[in-house]
């Protein structure tokens, strides 16, 4: 029941991003798209689950993008970075 009962939880933060690309499986949440929307996405991530006591480890998040790809967000920039062909998903390689 545990784990049904998480993501009744996170619902909600799963259903509010806009970003083109939303994945959620239990607390890994996938959001893909323009930088700017993702990065707002976040924050509302952010928000809304600060409101549930659900704090985001942004030392165990992940930006898949091109080294030479510049991003502003300072949230974002604090995320792991990887680069497209070392990226996984759950485990599996993309």
């Amino acid at each position: 029941m545990g784990p049904l009962l998480f993501c009744n939880t996170v619902h909600r933060l799963l259903s509010s991003p806009v970003s083109d690309l939303t994945l959620g499986c239990l607390d890994d949440f996938t959001l893909g798209g323009n930088v700017a929307t993702v990065a707002q996405d976040v924050r509302r991530i952010v928000d809304l689950g600060s409101k549930m006591a659900l704090i985001l480890n942004a030392a165990k998040c992940e930006l898949v993008a091109y080294s030479g790809f510049v991003v502003d967000d300072l949230l974002l920039r604090s995320f792991i970075r990887v680069e497209p062909c070392d990226a996984t998903l759950l485990g599996a390689r993309l």
